[in-house]
């Protein structure tokens, strides 16, 4: 009896738990609408104008010493730089799983293309059938082999050409 009440005390905790899930969910969803819909162009301007005016009060380039412009245009490249990089460390990340889907989806279509052989293989075809089609393997080709550690030159161009 005892182990009954437990088990139903931890079903009526998981429902619970349930239930404030949806309703977070459901309060998240409200909640992001009306900040989207609250954004009216009345008001993105007079935000704009409150906080240029704020900033011009403020004068935090002057206090910040008088950064020169072209130390301004150097910052700005170098945090483009950074992002670019970023940005490009997650597409090769993004090919890679792709890769990876993509080797497997080739296997199973190996093994797929092997069964069907074996299949047609155990078929005897009769003396009126035409012979059986072959299928080209033409579009697979194995991958280069490297007698020893390409330059990172060669190595990048290898890989972009692919």
């Amino acid at each position: 009896m005892r182990f009954e009440r437990l088990r139903d005390e931890v079903m009526m905790a998981e429902r619970r738990l349930e239930t404030r899930h949806l309703r977070a969910q459901t309060n998240w969803r409200v909640l992001k609408t009306i900040w989207r819909e609250s954004w009216t162009p009345g008001r993105i301007v007079a935000i704009g104008l409150a906080g240029g005016f704020l900033f011009g009060r403020a004068r935090p380039l002057k206090k910040m010493g008088a950064v020169s412009p072209t130390r301004w245009i150097q910052l700005a490249s170098a945090v483009s730089g950074l992002l670019a990089t970023l940005k490009a460390k997650e597409a090769a990340e993004t090919a890679e799983v792709a890769a990876a889907d993509a080797g497997h989806a080739a296997d199973a279509a190996d093994e797929a293309a092997d069964n069907v052989e074996a299949v047609a293989g155990a078929a005897a075809p009769t003396p009126g059938d035409a012979s059986p089609r072959t299928v080209s393997d033409g579009r697979r080709r194995a991958d280069t082999q490297w007698s020893s550690e390409p330059r990172p030159a060669e190595a990048a161009t290898e890989l972009s050409e692919r």
